[in-house]
């Protein structure tokens, strides 16, 4: 299957497009879509810092790019948004489909260890795939320039993928994100379904765990949490 991705939709918005790909993913091992919205640009040779959106529960790459009005900001500021889906699809699991918090659309950004859902590797996706993926098929982005941001679960996965990766992204920006899984049912019920038992897995995905080992840490972290 080829890997390079393909054009589904475009739309125009703010002076720049959204556009929709598909492509086949070896992490995945499954067809996966992707949304870009490019800002508008006056020069060909152009090159757009880059935003990865990760959506929260049972998102797809769609929510964002149709619901947020981001790209108003993204067009003025020349700022490419990127948001890719939340989880594989199509792989027929058994189970995947049966509950709104785990399997489909609930990828929660890990590499999962239990052989059942051995192609749940959003965690390496969004962190090596995709990244490549872009640089090699979209000259006007500069991924070298990349910041992080998501929502809810994907909230979880920006804080965990920047805190993992400071040299990859220059800045995190989590909206009610799950900051602390280990202690809560939806992270408990991923982990331990995707990761096994063994707690030591499940703190490699857990912002609290990790930012607790740093001990004089220089990061560009926004956490935005609202009470209700």
């Amino acid at each position: 299957m080829d890997s390079k991705p393909t054009e589904v939709s475009s739309s125009k918005m703010f002076g720049g497009f959204n556009k929709r790909y598909k492509h086949f993913s070896p992490t995945l091992g499954c067809s996966m879509n992707f949304t870009i919205y490019f800002p508008p640009s006056s020069s060909p040779s152009h090159k757009f810092p880059v935003l990865y959106w990760l959506s929260g529960l049972t998102c797809t790459d769609e929510n964002f790019i149709i619901k947020s009005g981001a790209q108003r900001v993204a067009s003025s500021e020349g700022i490419a948004l990127i948001a890719p889906d939340t989880s594989p699809r199509g792989l027929n699991v058994e189970g995947e489909s049966e509950s709104w918090d785990f399997g489909v659309g609930a990828g929660f950004y890990l590499n999962a260890k239990q052989e059942k859902w051995k192609n749940w590797r959003m965690y390496d996706y969004v962190v090596k795939e995709l990244p490549l993926l872009l640089s090699e098929n979209f000259p006007q982005l500069d991924t070298s320039r990349a910041s992080i941001s998501g929502h809810s679960m994907g909230g979880h996965g920006a804080l965990t993928i920047y805190l993992k990766n400071l040299d990859k992204y220059k800045s995190v920006s989590a909206f009610a994100p799950i900051v602390n899984p280990m202690n809560c049912p939806w992270g408990q019920k991923a982990f331990t379904n995707y990761l096994g038992e063994n707690k030591s897995d499940w703190e490699e995905y857990d912002a609290t765990c990790l930012i607790s080992k740093f001990h004089d840490l220089s990061a560009t972290i926004l956490i935005d949490q609202v009470s209700t």
